[in-house]
């Protein structure tokens, strides 16, 4: 069973931002850090703390449990707990985590950024779906597949080093590869999320809030 977790930056005030600073590992601390942008960076804090709160309350997992390391395609894992996989995603407003028992990816992204058209680099049958779109209506469907199909590079751990025309995640085919599924959902109005793992059951997805978040800081 899977659970994606949301979370509105929107909501967060600025104590929150240095409370969720201190909370978090300091690579990501590191990583906020660099960013020029205050919302680029409470997008980063927020990600680590909702893993935080994902692990620890959803979880149950104890404080020592929650060192990460990478694979080598630098997919992060729980290094003493292989078990749980999680997977995060942010864009705009949202921040999303996602948990089950078996390998996982998550993908957000606002429809605004489906204006720069990449399409010809998706497999033919996305390429032609995206075009067939009314002029309005392509960015939407350009996002929806690019989620769809980051949501599966994520699960299988090898993000873009797989060339994007390589495999098919048009919305007619549920299964871009035997045992994973892909779901998907609008969000928000102007979102997309995709979820691909191993487990076929509906997107559980959950909205958390600010409180909850900072009573794991």
């Amino acid at each position: 069973m899977s659970t994606v977790l949301v979370f509105d930056i929107d909501r967060l005030p600025d104590d929150g931002t240095a409370r969720f600073r201190r909370a978090v590992p300091d690579d990501r601390r590191g990583r906020a850090d660099n960013f020029h942008f205050p919302d680029d960076r409470k997008r980063c804090l927020a990600a680590g703390v909702l893993l935080r709160y994902a692990l620890l309350v959803g979880h149950g997992l104890r404080e020592h449990e929650l060192h990460l390391s990478r694979n080598k395609f630098g997919k992060p894992c729980l290094t003493h707990r292989p078990d749980l996989h999680f997977n995060l995603s942010h864009a705009g407003r949202w921040v999303v985590c996602a948990t089950s028992g078996t390998r996982i990816g998550v993908d957000i992204e606002h429809v605004a950024a489906g204006t720069r058209d990449i399409a010809h680099r998706f497999a033919p049958d996305e390429h032609a779906y995206v075009a067939a779109a009314p002029p309005a209506e392509r960015a939407r469907r350009l996002i929806q597949v690019w989620t769809r199909k980051e949501s599966y590079l994520k699960c299988v751990g090898r993000g873009l080093t797989t060339p994007l025309n390589s495999f098919s995640t048009h919305p007619s085919n549920p299964s871009p590869s035997p045992g994973l599924f892909l779901k998907q959902i609008p969000h928000d109005d102007d979102y997309w999320l995709a979820e691909c793992s191993e487990d076929d059951s509906p997107i559980d997805l959950r909205h958390t809030t600010t409180e909850a978040l900072l009573a794991v800081c």
